[in-house]
C-alpha cells in the first residue's frame, strides 16, 4: 500500500469509509437547513394570506359600518329639523 499524492484514496477501506462519512455529514445539515427555510417560508407565505384575508373582511366591515353611520347621521339631522320646526310653532 503506498500512498502517493496524486491517488487521493488508497484501497484501503477505512480511508474510503471516513471520505464517504465526512461527505454525508456536511450535506445532511445543509439540506435539512435548506428544508426548514422551506417551511419557514411557506408558513410566512401562509401567514401573508391568512393576515391578508383578514384585512379584507375588516376593510369590508369599515364600509359598512361607515354606510350605517351616514344614515344614522342623516336621520338624526332630519329629526332635530323636525323638532326645531315644532319649537318654533309652538313659541309662536
Amino acid at each position: 500500500m503506498c500512498l502517493i499524492s496524486s491517488e487521493p484514496f488508497s484501497d484501503t477501506p477505512t480511508r474510503l469509509v471516513l471520505y464517504l462519512k465526512t461527505q454525508t455529514h456536511v450535506r445532511i445539515p445543509r439540506l435539512s437547513r435548506r428544508r426548514k427555510m422551506w417551511k419557514e417560508e411557506k408558513e410566512m407565505v401562509m401567514n401573508n394570506i391568512r393576515l391578508y384575508m383578514e384585512n379584507q373582511h375588516i376593510i369590508q366591515e369599515n364600509e359598512k359600518l361607515r354606510k350605517k353611520a351616514l344614515i344614522l347621521d342623516q336621520e338624526n339631522k332630519a329629526l332635530l329639523s323636525l323638532l326645531q320646526t315644532k319649537n318654533v310653532s309652538l313659541v309662536l
